[in-house]
Order: structure tokens, then C-alpha cells, then sequence
């Protein structure tokens, strides 16, 4: 793995926290839906980084 690759699960583990952390504080749900959808995009990327890499 490089270290891109390191720093980009990294991202995708905190936003992933931060969206759990969110539905359960009770944020807005739109709020915690637009959260979901970054942490989704982000993992794909993630993931196409991963397996191109």
C-alpha cells in the first residue's frame, strides 16, 4: 500500500465515523444523508485506488 492509498482509507474511516457519530447525536437527516453520500463516494474511490494500485 502507499502512502496515498494510506491516507485515503484513513479519510474514509474518519468520515465514516463522523457519520455514525452524526445519526446518533440526531443531526438533520438531511445532514447525515449528505455525510453517507460523501463517506460512499469516498469509499469507491478508495476502493478503485486500492485495486488499481
Amino acid at each position: 500500500m502507499e502512502l496515498l492509498d494510506g491516507i485515503m482509507l484513513c479519510v474514509w474511516c474518519g468520515l465514516a465515523l463522523a457519520t455514525v457519530t452524526a445519526h446518533r447525536a440526531g443531526n438533520e437527516r438531511r445532514d447525515v444523508r449528505l455525510l453517507a453520500g460523501l463517506t460512499a463516494l469516498w469509499g469507491a474511490g478508495t476502493a478503485t485506488a486500492l485495486a488499481w494500485g
